[in-house]
C-alpha cells in the first residue's frame, strides 16, 4: 500500500508555512502544522476535538502563546522555511495513524492522531492538559477503538505478530517523505502520486 497525503492536508502543511512566519520561526515545527489544521478549521481533525469539547480557537491561543516570539519573519523569506526535523518525524507519525486507521491517505486527523500519540510538542501538552486521550480522538473521528491498530498477521508459531512501524510495506522512509512533501509544496497542491513507497 503507497500512502498519499489528502488535498487537505496538503493545504495544511502550505498554511504551516505561514503560522512558522507568522510566530517568528524560521523552520516548520508540529505545533506550526497544528495551527495549520486549526486554521483550516474544516477538516475531521478540528471536528473530532470539538467533539471531545476543545474548542479549536482555545487549542490555538494554547499554542500561539507557547510558540509566539516577537518577531515575526519576512514574508518575503517564506522559500526558506522548510520542514525541520520534529515535523518530519510528525508527519512519519501521521503515516503510521494512517496505517493503524486503514486508510491509505494521510489526512490531518492522522496527523492530529500522531501529535496525541507522540510527546514533544507544545500541542501534544495541550491535549494532555485539557485531558484529550488517544482513545477520544479515535472515537471522536467515527472509527471503532476495537478496530483501531495495525494489522496483526499470525506468525508460523500462531502467535500474533506486530507489522513492524518502520519496516512495513507502504509506510514512507521519512528523508524520503520530507523530500517530497517539500517537493509538493513548491509544486503546488497537486495528489496525484504517492509520497512514498
Amino acid at each position: 500500500m503507497d500512502l498519499s497525503i489528502s488535498e487537505d492536508f496538503l493545504k495544511v502543511l502550505e498554511y504551516s508555512r505561514d503560522e512558522a512566519l507568522r510566530t517568528g520561526w524560521h523552520n516548520v515545527c508540529p505545533d506550526h502544522i497544528m495551527l495549520a489544521v486549526l486554521r483550516d478549521g474544516d477538516n475531521p481533525a478540528c471536528a473530532a476535538l470539538e467533539a471531545c469539547g476543545v474548542s479549536s480557537g482555545h487549542l490555538k491561543t494554547l499554542i500561539d502563546e507557547a510558540l509566539f516570539v516577537n518577531e515575526q519573519v519576512p514574508w518575503e523569506e517564506r522559500e526558506s522555511v522548510h520542514l525541520s526535523e520534529s515535523a518530519v518525524s510528525a508527519l512519519q507519525a501521521a503515516s503510521l495513524e494512517a496505517a493503524r486507521c486503514h486508510s491509505d491517505i494521510i489526512g490531518p486527523v492522522h496527523f492530529l492522531l500522531g501529535v496525541c500519540r507522540v510527546s514533544g510538542s507544545f500541542s501534544h501538552d495541550a491535549l494532555c492538559d485539557l485531558g484529550i486521550s488517544l482513545r477520544a480522538l479515535v472515537e471522536a473521528s467515527g472509527m471503532d477503538w476495537n478496530a483501531y491498530g495495525l494489522a496483526r498477521q499470525p506468525s508460523s508459531a500462531g502467535n500474533v505478530t506486530p507489522v513492524s512501524d518502520r519496516k512495513s510495506p507502504g509506510i514512507p522512509d521519512p528523508a524520503l517523505m520530507a523530500a517530497a512533501i517539500e517537493q509538493r509544496l513548491r509544486e503546488g497542491y497537486s495528489t496525484d502520486n504517492p509520497i512514498a513507497s
